[in-house]
């Protein structure tokens, strides 16, 4: 089970915040254990929710590291973020905004062979998340292409912002413009203070 945010008032449960916020993350990166030091990549990706379950998929080559990797233990952590600098303007007391999610799951492979259909499903969740024609899935690079899924328990799954969305509306990023607010700066002030 994850353990508790430290600031707790900037955590995301909210599903559908959640979705809308990956929507607007273009890249995951992938952590594996790589002996004594982890070693991560970016990856296009697509995703989505069954039942209780976050489910990311990605493609790959047929070899590489990343396979050696999670051949030997496919348990594996996911993040993904987005941020924003306001530089000299502030937007509700803040210099910058963020949306991170972290996820914790197990990878496994997709054979095309055997599971036909969540092989579709997966590359066409994958070029609808960067705004491709699901027609590109019927090519022959695709096919050449292996297919992954990762499959995150709603309980291993956190999602974080400086400004925390409380609607779908507050997802987006708010446009830089100087509203007066003084400056917040108890989440690094609360950082120094001992527990």
């Amino acid at each position: 089970m994850t353990a508790l945010m430290r600031q707790a008032r900037r955590q995301v449960t909210d599903r559908e915040i959640l979705s809308a916020m990956l929507d607007r993350m273009e890249v995951i990166h992938l952590g594996m254990h790589d002996g004594a030091y982890p070693y991560v990549v970016p990856l296009n990706f697509g995703y989505e929710w069954r039942e209780d379950e976050l489910i990311f998929y990605f493609h790959c080559a047929r070899k590489g590291r990343k396979l050696e990797l999670l051949a030997r233990d496919p348990h594996v952590c996911v993040t993904a973020s987005a941020f924003v600098n306001y530089a000299q303007d502030t937007v509700k007391g803040h210099l910058h905004d963020y949306r991170s999610i972290i996820a914790r799951g197990v990878a496994s492979p997709i054979d095309p062979r055997e599971q036909a259909e969540e092989a579709a499903q997966a590359m066409r969740r994958i070029l609808i998340h960067h705004h491709r024609d699901t027609s590109c899935a019927e090519t022959p690079l695709m096919g050449s292409l292996l297919l992954w899924r990762i499959v995150c328990k709603a309980e291993e799954v956190t999602g974080k912002a400086e400004i925390t969305p409380r609607c779908l509306a507050d997802v987006p990023f708010a446009a830089p413009a100087h509203d007066g607010i003084p400056l917040d700066e108890s989440h690094i002030l609360d950082a120094g203070r001992e527990d």
